[in-house]
């Protein structure tokens, strides 16, 4: 079994946190904006394309104004789905709406170790988190966890880029990036793994988040690496990020409209400079803890703008990928849980596609490997309830349930051996007796999560080829030369 076929889903119930016609004004108001009041792109390529387009451009103020038309034709040429690859195509991800995947969060500047203590990350740390993603069943893409902080600035990203390659066979995505000329080197990379630039571009084993800046800008350098990354057939996450009331209006709507604005604009660029580029729409919306100003990832209303966030997906035909994560808490605990667990939830059920964002504590800042195996278990439950109900001749059991009539045993019954596999398994959670759990020692659930941290890094890694290692140690030599 290929690991897209264990998270197949299939067609699922959909959670509509607004109604088709709100979807729509919420559309209706993005054009809008982009019309009357426009988006700050600081790429004169940006800029360029727009107009040679029909864009309103003023390229002292670096506003562009886009028409509803334009803006329109750009979307129809986005592709309804596509595939992420794996490093092996074990781990292909095809994005068609019927797989659901979570991937691992990034990118801290801390390491929360087992012992409680907290230390600045190095490269080995991004391996470590890639290789524990690698052998967490329900986990389907890697990411540098952490940042690679004892390698050079200028070399970082390809490091990070190296450790997750040789750590996991799962596709990649790249948090950090922040130059074209660092996608030169990446896509380079890319394409010793894949075999060539054509295969690359059919077999993208890494995809890159792009964030916006709210409100209503596109960087430079995100627009620019956006173009380099699109040219390649790398996918792209564009991920705007606006807080309630700081960076964006502090009602959900108003919000929303700011979000989706900040991606169609990036979105209609893209399109128009490379028709077909592969786009998922992604975010992460925030809120402030306006006594403190505090950063909350995982508040109600956060949520709420994310699930709107995967129904404007749907309404776009796009891949959606939403921030999960992020947690406040400080340690594995109660309150990370029920954050998090929240997340997976109402994301999943409003049509995400996948959710990017697990092993990260303190809002982001500190990595946790046991958080990465809690969220696993998490996953898997919240699949299973994904799946949802079957209800056809084997599964209504018509048959068996008057055959066994007042007095059946279906313990022992074929049927029953043929389906248990279909039921969830705890791989984390306690299942035993009170008497047993006492006698094991009584662990934590942190406790027994670290045990199963320090088993995958003691087991033998996946699979490197030595000549695709030395070819990533030139490739990362070369860089400056």
């Amino acid at each position: 079994m290929t690991h897209a076929q264990s998270r197949f889903i299939g067609p699922r119930p959909k959670l509509q946190i607004l109604a088709p016609d709100e979807i729509r004004r919420i559309h209706e108001t993005t054009l809008e904006i982009l019309s009357e009041v426009g988006v700050v792109f600081y790429s004169k390529r940006a800029l360029d394309v727009l107009a040679e387009n029909g864009a309103t451009v003023d390229y002292e103020s670096t506003v562009a104004k886009l028409p509803p038309d334009l803006v329109e034709r750009a979307l129809k040429t986005l592709p309804r789905a596509f595939t992420l690859g794996g490093r092996t195509p074990d781990y292909d991800l095809p994005l068609d709406g019927e797989h659901a995947y979570v991937t691992s969060d990034g990118c801290a500047v801390f390491v929360r170790d087992g012992d409680g203590s907290v230390r600045s990350s190095t490269k080995g740390d991004v391996a470590d988190a890639a290789r524990v993603v690698q052998a967490l069943p329900n986990f389907s893409a890697t990411s540098a966890l952490v940042s690679a902080q004892d390698c050079p600035p200028e070399t970082r990203v390809l490091h990070e880029f190296d450790a997750c390659m040789r750590g996991s066979a799962k596709h990649t995505i790249v948090v950090s990036i922040k130059e074209d000329w660092e996608a030169r080197y990446l896509i380079e990379m890319a394409r010793a793994v894949a075999g060539g630039t054509t295969e690359l571009r059919a077999h993208p084993t890494f995809s890159v988040i792009l964030c916006t800046v709210s409100p209503l800008h596109q960087e430079r350098f995100g627009m620019d690496l956006g173009f380099a990354l699109a040219e390649a057939g790398i996918p792209l996450m564009l991920y705007p990020m606006p807080i309630l009331g700081a960076t964006a209006p502090v009602t959900l709507a108003g919000a929303a409209v700011i979000n989706n604005t900040e991606i169609v604009a990036a979105i209609t660029a893209l399109q128009l400079a490379c028709p077909g580029a592969k786009i998922i729409h992604a975010g992460g919306p925030t809120a402030l803890y306006m006594r403190t100003g505090a950063y909350f990832a995982n508040v109600p209303e956060a949520l709420l703008l994310r699930g709107v966030q995967g129904q404007m997906a749907d309404y776009y035909g796009m891949p959606a990928g939403l921030g999960w994560g992020g947690t406040k808490a400080k340690q594995p605990d109660a309150q990370s849980a029920y954050e998090n667990t929240l997340g997976l939830l109402l994301e999943f059920f409003s049509g995400a596609d996948l959710l990017f964002g697990a092993g990260l504590l303190d809002s982001v800042q500190q990595m946790s490997l046991e958080e990465l195996v809690i969220a696993d278990e998490t996953v898997g439950i919240v699949s299973r309830l994904l799946r949802g109900v079957e209800v056809d001749a084997k599964h209504l059991a018509v048959d068996l349930i008057k055959q066994m009539g007042f007095a059946g045993n279906y313990l022992f019954d074929a049927h029953t051996r043929k389906h248990v596999r279909e039921l969830w398994q705890a791989r984390l959670g306690e299942t035993g007796t009170f008497e047993s759990w006492r006698s094991s020692g009584a662990p934590s659930t942190v406790q027994k999560a670290r045990r199963t941290v320090d088993a995958i890094l003691a087991a033998e890694p996946v699979g490197f080829p030595d000549d695709l290692g030395r070819e990533f140690d030139r490739i990362i030599a070369s860089v400056g030369l």
